[in-house]
């Protein structure tokens, strides 16, 4: 994740989106598009008058900024920001929806302890970097993190 897309220290959720959205060299109407939300929702966001979100404002921007949902929800709850990591998990043992065994976190874990196949930090199908074991499914492609 490049440091440009963290949230700097007190940013407002306004500033910060704005921010990313210039970066990216978007206007706002497709932003809002990419988002899937009305460009005058976003608007209100761009201009402070909105400060929580619900969630397919949160997952729709994320996804378009290519931020992890985290920032966002880290903001919107006036939190600070603490780096996402990769996630490494078992494609095989891990129920989607829960969080990933910790044994799966040491860096030392290359492969399951309990059936041996290799860990995964990265979509199979695009190659992005798992942030969060939140949902079952990639949120750039939506692919199943899963094998079936």
């Amino acid at each position: 994740m490049p440091t440009s897309s963290v949230p700097l220290k007190l940013e407002s959720l306004a500033d910060y989106v704005k921010r990313i959205r210039l970066n990216l060299q978007m206007s706002q109407l497709e932003l809002a598009a990419a988002c899937g939300i009305h460009p005058h929702t976003y608007s209100k966001i761009e201009r402070g008058k909105t400060t929580r979100l619900n969630r397919k404002t949160l997952q729709g921007l994320a996804v378009a900024l290519s931020i992890p949902q985290e920032y966002l929800e880290a903001i919107c709850k006036g939190e600070e920001v603490k780096f996402v990591a990769a996630v490494k998990f078992c494609p095989q043992c891990w129920t989607p929806g829960t969080a990933a065994d910790p044994i799966w976190t040491d860096v030392r874990s290359r492969h399951c302890f309990i059936c041996g196949t290799p860990l995964r930090s990265h979509c199979v199908n695009c190659g992005e970097l798992v942030a969060s074991l939140k949902y079952r499914f990639c949120p750039f492609c939506g692919f199943a993190y899963k094998n079936s």
